[in-house]
């Protein structure tokens, strides 16, 4: 049966792990909060590095929406500059109110995954891959069986157009 973690089910678990984090000493820490410092080891080596990373999502997914926020504020402010710039009939400084709000769309759709910039390749009209799979099946040849096999699993990894 796995052993149960003192320190997860302590009362103190939070000063134990952030004493940790401090710098204090396992020994120092398993004394001071009555455990020892075996139980201080495993809990630091098990646990806290999944408990780091969370704490690190959490990090990143703050500063995005702070990000987001800073965004939309400033959206806010070119919508402002581009309602001025279109009652002067200043067509220069309507256009370039226009670029501009393009580019914080832009921006808000990249934070909020809404817009995905990232290449696709389509294998099945690569040159490269069109030869290679060419050359495999052609070696297979000997082998009926084998052969079908690979073409099957080429099939029905795709989209059907292997």
């Amino acid at each position: 049966m796995p052993r149960s973690c003192t320190i997860c089910s302590h009362e103190s678990r939070d000063e134990i792990e952030d004493a940790f984090i401090a710098g204090t000493p396992k020994r120092r820490i398993g004394t001071h909060f009555g455990v020892g410092e075996k139980a201080v080891r495993y809990h630091i080596r098990e646990h806290l590095p999944a408990l780091l990373a969370l704490a690190r999502d959490a990090e990143r997914a703050a500063r995005a929406d702070t990000l987001l926020d800073r965004i939309e504020a400033l959206q806010s402010r070119t919508e402002e500059a581009l309602a001025k710039a279109e009652s002067s009939d200043n067509l220069f400084a309507t256009f370039r109110g226009i670029s501009e709000m393009r580019h914080n769309l832009e921006l808000i759709g990249e934070i909020t995954k809404e817009l995905n910039r990232t290449p696709t390749l389509n294998l099945s009209v690569n040159p490269e891959w069109v030869e290679l799979r060419t050359v495999i099946v052609a070696a297979l040849e000997p082998h009926p069986e084998a052969r079908d096999s690979v073409l099957r699993a080429i099939r029905s990894a795709g989209n059907g157009n292997g």
